[in-house]
């Protein structure tokens, strides 16, 4: 029995994939996500392992590059020094004051910190909004859930991405305060547009869910943010004070 052999753009891709990571799949679905989100929430819905990558890895894939680009600014402690830097005066005056260090030390501290934590923590918290999809539609399996809810988390996540490289390369920091409105509108539109006959029966319907969904993942965002910012000041505070 003879198989035919591959078309040559797929030994391509498969190369530059086994040899770079890259996954030529994984750009298409994200296209996917920005232009019919919908055939890419049904293509999860029915299991269908071929069309689209998973989008946990892409997410992964995506807060990997987030990482990456930070670094060239420092990383997060850098990113977080140059916010404090470019804020009030009192706030440093107060930090340095509370943790007994110059702000360079507590920025680098936290930024060990959240190098290592940031993602998973506040991806770990909005990944709950999986069970929110899961109340939409008891039916959908649970990786079907998970699909869906890092879909919708990897729009933003390109956009915020876009975001870090715009501001941090121009120095304007201070644009990255319209990041959270941007991206929460981002959860509501993408749920929204993938919604109908999946997760949703009408469109109001999946206005009304998508605006759900939306507020409760900010939610976790914050809830996330808070709990990394715990851990890094705890961490730099420790590290300060001779711990």
């Amino acid at each position: 029995m003879t198989t035919s052999p591959k078309p040559r753009n797929e030994d391509t891709e498969d190369f530059i994939e086994d040899i770079l990571g890259f996954n030529f799949r994984s750009f298409r679905t994200i296209y996917a996500l920005f232009v019919k989100p919908r055939a890419v929430f049904q293509a999860y819905a029915e299991r269908d392992r071929e069309t689209y990558t998973p989008s946990l890895r892409i997410w992964l894939g995506i807060i990997g590059l987030q990482v990456l680009f930070s670094v060239v600014w420092g990383g997060y402690g850098g990113l977080i020094l140059s916010q404090w830097q470019a804020g009030d005066a009192s706030t440093i005056a107060m930090l340095e004051s509370a943790f007994g260090g110059s702000i360079e030390e507590i920025a680098g501290h936290y930024g060990d910190v959240a190098n290592l934590l940031h993602a998973v923590i506040v991806g770990g918290m909005t990944g709950l909004s999986a069970f929110l999809i899961g109340a939409f539609n008891k039916s959908l399996h649970w990786t079907t859930r998970i699909n869906i809810t890092f879909a919708i988390l990897s729009v933003a996540s390109v956009v915020g991405l876009l975001l870090l490289v715009v501001t941090a390369g121009s120095g304007h920091l201070e644009w990255l305060n319209w990041s959270i409105p941007i991206i929460a509108l981002l959860y509501g539109f993408t749920f929204y547009r993938g919604a109908p006959g999946i997760l949703a029966t009408t469109r109001t319907g999946a206005l009304l869910k998508g605006a759900l969904f939306s507020i409760v993942t900010i939610l976790l965002v914050f809830v996330g943010g808070a709990v990394m910012a715990i851990i890094g000041f705890t961490y730099a505070a420790i590290r300060i004070n001779g711990g």
